[in-house]
């Protein structure tokens, strides 16, 4: 793993003195929030560190490029599942109709608790490691409303990498062991606020 992991940072070191490292973090970004998963967490954290002084503007650049991504890949899931006027598709009709304890009355209870929990699903995206792809497919697959996930999009992975920039801006290297040793103690306290918040609301 940390072999792996070392190969990353130097793949990511070599590609961030291209003159065209900008369009690669667009690019990066868009992909992970559509159909294919990068670290793109370690990508802009190892950037950043090699050019601190740029680094909100890469921040700006993998915000746009997540946002763009995302309404692909919630285009993909809506198309993939539901028709214009609102009826399943075909696919969608087969896996209803084919995967076990899954109806079209699964499918409503899920979509009512992803219009009711959507914003901390996306809120706790920013600390979780599953690619953000997941969660814009699933968005258009459930019907979420479309512009209230860029809004939440825009907000909670914008907020993420600004707040990465600032961090690395103000402390420079020493911020990275700080956000991994910290990563999962803020997992765990976010999961557990958002596990409190939805059995209260079932009291």
């Amino acid at each position: 793993m940390n072999r792996e992991l070392s190969k990353t940072f130097s793949w990511i070191k070599k590609l961030a003195q291209s003159r065209y490292i900008l369009l690669f973090i667009f690019i990066f970004f868009f992909l992970d929030s559509c159909i294919f998963p990068f670290p793109t967490t370690v990508i802009f954290i190892t950037i950043s560190l090699l050019h601190p002084t740029r680094s909100y503007l890469n921040a700006a650049i993998a915000t746009l490029g997540m946002v763009t991504g995302s309404m692909i890949g919630y285009t993909i899931g809506h198309n993939l599942w539901l028709l214009p006027n609102g009826n399943f598709t075909q696919l969608a009709l087969y896996f209803l109709h084919h995967t076990p304890g899954f109806t079209d009355l699964t499918y409503h209870y899920i979509q009512d608790m992803f219009v009711k929990w959507g914003y901390s699903i996306l809120a706790l995206s920013v600390i979780l490691p599953v690619p953000y792809q997941f969660y814009s497919i699933t968005a258009g697959v459930f019907d979420f409303n479309l512009l209230a996930f860029i809004c939440a999009t825009l907000l909670f992975q914008g907020l993420r990498f600004f707040i990465f920039a600032w961090l690395i801006i103000v402390f420079g290297e020493a911020v990275l062991p700080s956000i991994q040793k910290n990563l999962k103690i803020i997992a765990i306290i976010c999961c557990s606020v958002i596990l409190i918040m939805f059995i209260l609301s079932l009291l």
